[in-house]
């Protein structure tokens, strides 16, 4: 009968989100910009860093605090953590930002969009048991994810 005499229900007003840019320096116009392809050099690079990656996981069960720690295992002492595009270092975060996929994490990234506006990233699944493998891939992310929904 209250929907008949036109009550409403009071349910409290939810707190509009509001859109929050990445801390990284945005990209000038003197910002160099590469053709996104297959044999990027920044794909390559952070390909070779998910070896050592892979291998610090392997012995230590988790993933390192800083990503220069990588340069302890032995081979890797001079691997480079820089794009080769904007050459400035790449950003680590082993908490890691959430992907479309379940399970997958952003940890390592561009610092700036200089792949035609996409960061070529690291992505991961860790394993759901102790035995199992760390799986990583390299790919590309349009800069809209990396703007996120927060208070």
């Amino acid at each position: 009968m209250c929907g008949a005499c036109g009550c409403q229900s009071k349910q409290p007003a939810q707190p509009a989100p509001y859109i929050h840019k990445s801390t990284a320096a945005a990209p000038t116009a003197k910002d160099p910009v590469a053709t996104i392809t297959n044999t990027d050099p920044c794909a390559g690079q952070l390909h070779d860093i998910s070896e050592p990656l892979l291998l610090y996981y392997l012995k230590n069960h988790r993933l390192p605090g800083r990503l220069e720690e990588l340069r302890a295992i032995p081979g890797f002492e001079s691997i480079d953590l820089t794009c080769p595009v904007s050459k400035r270092p790449y950003l680590y975060n082993p908490i890691g930002l959430t992907t479309a996929e379940n399970r997958a994490r952003i940890i390592c990234y561009d610092p700036a969009p200089s792949h035609s506006g996409m960061r070529w990233a690291i992505s991961i699944i860790e394993p759901e048991d102790d035995n199992g493998p760390l799986v990583t891939k390299v790919i590309a992310l349009p800069e809209s994810h990396f703007t996120f929904m927060g208070r």
